[in-house]
């Protein structure tokens, strides 16, 4: 029977595909050693563990960590300058017309994540 994850990523191991190779093998070794947590971008490594019952991965220890709440903590903790983290986050979320159209700015993304995590 073959597994589920290979149906929900490009990932074809008869092929010689490069497209999700790094994901899988990732997500792979997460399963395999235990691991409690995944820091990701990559929307389908990210589907594969908030779907892990229903896809039926093997993930559905896993938690996943994206980069916007590893700036977030960063930010708080207060050991690096703030306006260096917000260049940062500009960069990855907030660049582009079709970030800017999905993503909030700087300030209200950081009232939204204190609101979160108060």
């Amino acid at each position: 029977m073959e597994r589920k994850i290979a149906v929900n990523t490009r990932y074809n191991p008869t092929l010689d595909n490069k497209d999700d190779r790094g994901e899988v093998k990732s997500l792979a070794y997460i399963s395999t050693k235990g691991l409690l947590y995944f820091c990701s971008h990559d929307a389908g490594a990210l589907m594969l563990i908030e779907k892990a019952d229903e896809l039926d991965t093997g993930l559905q220890g896993v938690g996943a960590v994206r980069r916007y709440e590893i700036l977030y903590y960063i930010l708080k903790t207060g050991n690096y300058n703030s306006e260096d983290i917000r260049i940062l986050y500009r960069y990855m979320y907030y660049l582009t017309p079709s970030d800017k159209a999905c993503n909030p700015c700087w300030g209200d993304f950081v009232n939204q994540m204190d609101e979160l995590y108060k």
